[in-house]
């Protein structure tokens, strides 16, 4: 039988406590992993770092601030018509006024993929979880999906089909109640690389924002982080909210904010995929070839125990109770 390797998806997670207001993008291999942080919640303890055997200790959030996403970039979206991020941004609201005064909206960015093997499910069902609660009227505001603001999901994977990202949306589009559903429908864009398998769009939006994100090509995935990056409606990047599960507060204040066009400082934990291979571990190697030596070394002194008792009783010599015990 063929042994597969052990796969253990976790979360490692990174407190964020300033933005960052570079406006370098980050080259294709990534920045250099940060140092270890304190956690704030656990009066300074020391969140360790990913073993050696992370091979993305590079994916992070570079949060920009300010930052414009590029608004030419082209996807195709869901329906398989190719747009502009911009075009997308500026898309009619259902009942508004047209592209122009009535669409603007503030937006939720989102990079996820349709076969991650966790990640992606987390962030997308704590948000889905969320949404709903942001329409209870709250300082006399209720905020609806596709009528107050709109969501945009950019898939990493650029040769995903047509068919998986349909079957995400509607995924998640499930997860809203069904008086909120036809709002959220024209409300939450999936987008598409423009050209399958060309990924420059796709690259060229998350740099923009600071999100970084490598393919695991031995596991055929990818790493990445998080987080809900919110836009002004033109585009500019707000606040990033970190993490997998969102207090309504905390997105009902990003999205005013963000239709003020108000930056504001990041929130929550930043968590990325974990992937942990023991047979590319060289200390997991070590340790089952110490118990591998250690079972035979027992085996053979078990072994040479018996033959000498078997000996000794073959010659008729006694042998007490001590020397079998």
């Amino acid at each position: 039988m063929t042994r597969r390797p052990l796969l253990v998806l976790a979360l490692v997670a990174l407190p964020t406590l300033v933005a960052h207001h570079s406006a370098d993008a980050h080259d294709e291999g990534g920045a250099p992993s940060p140092p270890p942080a304190k956690s704030s919640h656990d009066g300074g303890d020391e969140i360790l770092p990913p073993p050696p055997t992370y091979k993305a200790n590079a994916v992070t959030i570079d949060e920009k601030l300010g930052a414009r996403v590029p608004m030419d970039a082209k996807f195709r979206r869901q329906d398989g018509n190719v747009m502009t991020l911009g075009a997308v941004l500026a898309a009619q609201r259902p009942g508004g006024a047209g592209a122009t005064g009535g669409a603007e909206l503030p937006t939720i960015l989102t990079f996820n993929y349709s076969d991650c093997p966790m990640l992606c499910n987390l962030q997308l069902n704590g948000l889905t979880d969320a949404l709903p609660k942001l329409t209870e009227r709250k300082d006399g505001t209720k905020l609806f999906l596709g009528e107050h603001y709109r969501i945009v999901t950019i898939d990493l994977e650029p040769n995903d089909s047509l068919e998986k990202l349909v079957k995400m949306r509607e995924k998640y589009l499930a997860r809203i109640p069904e008086s909120q559903r036809t709002a959220a429908r024209a409300g939450w864009t999936f987008l598409l690389a423009d050209t399958p398998g060309d990924s420059a769009s796709i690259r060229r939006v998350a740099e923009t924002v600071g999100f970084s994100y490598t393919y695991l090509k031995e596991k055929a995935e990818y790493a990445h982080p998080a987080s809900l990056i919110f836009l002004s409606s033109r585009g500019m990047v707000t606040r990033y909210v970190h993490g997998v599960m969102f207090e309504p507060d905390v997105l009902r204040e990003s999205l005013l904010k963000a239709g003020a066009s108000e930056p504001a400082t990041s929130i929550g934990f930043l968590n990325r995929c974990y992937h942990f291979d023991p047979s590319e571990n060289d200390h997991s190697k070590a340790g089952v070839m110490v118990l591998r030596i250690g079972a035979a070394g027992f085996l053979i002194m078990l072994l040479s125990g018996l033959g000498v008792l078997h000996y000794r009783r073959s010659k008729g010599t006694p042998v007490s109770k001590r020397e079998i015990a």
